[in-house]
């Protein structure tokens, strides 16, 4: 009973974390989009065709977000948290993957001067405790 609180506070914090990271890819999907559509880009068909396809998921990440945040304390929609945290893992693994294959190309090993560390470390970070608030409030109960 004296834990009871955790998951709930904890559930409404990853929530928000949800709902920011959704309108992150939103504002990447964005800046692909215009950077697409500039008249002297050179891979304007690559840009605006990967600003649409993100644009399209990062809308439906950030509508179910949405939900997850406004029922984050009801407790009833922790399925759609756990799907959310563990894309979340999976992209953040990806982008720490293509961080490894960039860092190869510097010639010494420097994870830090690439712009992948820290949006790859928070994505895993936030899927992980996702996962992990999410395992908390489904554990049995042992009295």
């Amino acid at each position: 009973m004296g834990t009871d609180w955790r998951p709930r506070g904890a559930r409404g914090l990853i929530s928000l974390g949800h709902l920011l990271v959704g309108g992150a890819a939103l504002v990447l999907a964005g800046v692909l989009i215009v950077a697409g559509r500039a008249p002297n880009a050179e891979l304007e068909g690559v840009l605006l065709g990967l600003g649409l396809l993100l644009a399209l998921v990062a809308m439906s990440f950030t509508c179910t977000a949405i939900v997850v945040l406004r029922r984050a304390h009801d407790g009833g929609v922790g399925w759609l948290s756990l799907t959310l945290s563990i894309v979340e893992l999976v992209v953040g693994a990806a982008m720490a993957a293509a961080l490894a294959v960039a860092v190869q190309g510097y010639g010494a090993f420097e994870p830090w001067r690439s712009p992948l560390l820290l949006p790859s470390a928070l994505l895993i970070a936030l899927g992980l405790a996702g996962l992990g608030v999410e395992i908390l409030a489904h554990r049995p109960e042992t009295h």
